[in-house]
């Protein structure tokens, strides 16, 4: 073989080998590159409690998983996002105390979910109990891991202030079955202050000490501050309530901007204890109690007595939430001049029903709102029903629904079953609410000097909607009621034939018994929307005086809506969803 030759057979085979490579792929197929399995549900998932505050929740490891996603949800609320792990556990936090919660877990690989686990309800576990039997004259803190139980009236005085952590417990004292409740409240007096902020997830209780199910109205007290805003009484009047409530002295402040603290978050049930007939305490019992103070986001549950009550002072509030109440659920009087703005109250039947033994009784003029000037035409009145300060409250974007009929007792002069009460000399303004449901009427006007505060656009009712009630201004020619339709013609307030509870996503009808968590929708049924807007739907503009009246509101001005009510129509995350429930017992 010739050395040219030898020189060529190297190339020849490299050059086949190249060819025979391109034969082969001429196929254009491809060897299939393995696939990952896709994600499973994580198996096992299970929790515990270190603390009070706290849940563990374990899982079984998914192969293929980097990370993985639990969601939280209390009740029959949804879920929401609770954290990531990149191990099998995470630690949940900032929960409320002996509270069920529901979780749920899924693989994460990238941007690829994998689908739920299936749900495991974890209780959170319980906490000691603080007895709390001497008055606080120290800066003090009640924390969320314990429950501080009430002995008697304690009073946070001398200056003090006492804060209260989210998700903490407070309740009245021990209940004796067949014998009355012992009289136990919180009293923040004048020059003392509460900070008690607690949160959507987590909101501060005061309630009962007996176990859900066996609580009644006036199982205690309630929360009483007192401050050293103004008033119209004179000479020395104090706290309604027993000893030592009615030792304190609560009128002659002379400071509107008086700061008695903060409320957030907060809700007090089955308050109202009494130890003698007609000597009830309200759930929430305001005196004199002066603008820097701060009141947002508060539900009262079945209490005795009144659920909000303002004694002078000009305290504002937003994001108040009162349910079955055994008298009013709005009572502003004595020159009260705070402004307050999305409000719900509901009442049903039956009547609240107190612990058999307790002194106290049901009110028999029961209404939403009762707003009086002064409250007698004598005496610590010192102008009798035009005493001055005036009583001059604000009251905008309400949702306030009676009983319906053959709940509360018939009472001669009509001055119960109504929706607002209004009477004694008050002026204010009651303005883009919904009344509904009252056996008596929407609203009346008693008295010449409050229909003096008509005449002097001193009182403005305008931009309601009313529903289901007996009737919806003061009859021609009653004694003494001046609300009568023919001096609201331009006010637009209007009447709807729609059943009251019909307007809204899911409330009972009046003859339906509501069963204990029941999940209130106040925001407007299907093809209920247009009937909650204001009159023409558009437009926020507050006539008259009003605008005067509503600057500073919460650091701003409180504004008008374009619709009536306490819930925007167009909400998809209500304000009083998450920290506000509903109880019998």
């Amino acid at each position: 073989m010739s050395l040219a030759m030898t020189r060529w057979l190297p190339r020849f085979g490299v050059l086949a080998s190249l060819l025979f490579v391109a034969a082969c792929s001429d196929d254009n197929t491809t060897e299939p590159q393995p696939q990952p399995q896709p994600l499973t549900a994580p198996a096992g998932v299970a929790g515990t409690s270190p603390s009070p505050t706290s849940i563990r929740v374990t899982w079984s490891a998914v192969t293929g998983a980097t990370s993985y996603e639990v969601d939280r949800a209390t009740g029959t609320g949804a879920f929401a996002a609770a954290g990531t792990a990149t191990t099998t556990e995470l630690v949940v936090s900032n929960l409320s105390p002996e509270t069920d919660y529901r979780f749920r877990v899924r693989a994460l690989r990238g941007t690829e979910q994998g689908p739920y686990s299936t749900e495991a309800t974890v209780r959170t576990s319980n906490r000691a109990t603080v007895q709390v039997s001497a008055d606080i004259t120290t800066n003090t803190t009640w924390t969320s891991t314990n429950i501080y139980q009430l002995t008697r009236v304690i009073s946070v005085a001398n200056g003090a202030i006492l804060t209260i952590e989210p998700g903490t417990k407070i309740i009245g004292g021990p209940i004796t079955p067949g014998q009355a409740p012992p009289v136990t409240a919180l009293m923040v007096l004048r020059g003392s202050r509460i900070v008690a902020n607690g949160t959507r997830t987590a909101p501060i209780v005061m309630t009962s000490s007996a176990a859900e199910g066996q609580r009644a109205p006036g199982d205690w007290g309630g929360l009483i501050i007192v401050g050293n805003a103004r008033s119209n009484r004179t000479g020395r009047v104090v706290v309604e309530g027993p000893f030592p409530a009615d030792t304190v002295s609560w009128n002659g402040g002379n400071n509107d901007l008086d700061n008695s603290g903060e409320l957030r978050y907060v809700r007090v049930e089955f308050a109202g204890a009494a130890a003698i007939l007609n000597v009830e305490l309200n759930a929430f019992s305001m005196y004199a109690v002066g603008s820097s103070t701060r009141l947002e986001n508060l539900q009262a549950i079945r209490g005795l007595d009144d659920m909000f009550e303002w004694f002078g002072g000009t305290v504002d509030g937003r994001n108040l939430v009162s349910y079955e109440s055994g008298d009013d659920h709005f009572d502003g009087s004595e020159g009260y001049r705070g402004r307050n703005q999305f409000l719900i109250a509901l009442q049903t039947g039956p009547r609240v029903t107190p612990r058999p033994g307790n002194p106290g009784a049901l009110s028999s003029e029961q209404s939403g709102f009762e707003n009086d000037g002064c409250g007698s035409a004598s005496g610590t009145c010192a102008q009798g029903f035009n005493s001055t300060p005036y009583n001059m409250p604000v009251y905008a974007n309400f949702t306030v629904v009676g009983p319906g009929p053959g709940v509360l007792p018939a009472r001669a002069g009509g001055d119960g079953g109504l929706g607002a009460n209004i009477r004694r000399g008050t002026g204010g303004v009651w303005m883009n609410g919904i009344l509904a449901r009252w056996p008596e009427a929407a609203f009346s006007v008693f008295d010449p000097e409050t229909n003096q505060r008509i005449t002097e656009d001193s009182l403005n009712i305008r931009n309601l909607l009313l529903a289901d009630n007996n009737r919806d201004f003061d009859a021609v020619g009653a004694t003494n009621r001046f609300g009568q339709a023919d001096k609201f013609t331009n006010n637009q307030i209007r009447t709807t034939t729609n059943a009251a509870h019909t307007l809204f996503a899911n409330v009972p009808a009046a003859s339906v018994a509501i069963a204990n968590n029941f999940a209130f929708d106040w925001r407007p049924a299907t093809g209920a929307a247009g009937q909650l807007l204001r009159e023409g739907g558009t437009g926020t503009t507050l006539p008259g005086r009003i605008p005067a009246r509503v600057t500073n509101f919460f650091g701003g001005t409180m504004a008008g809506t374009t619709y009536v009510g306490a819930v925007d129509p167009a909400s998809t995350d209500p304000w009083y969803a998450g920290w506000t429930t509903y109880y019998r017992n």
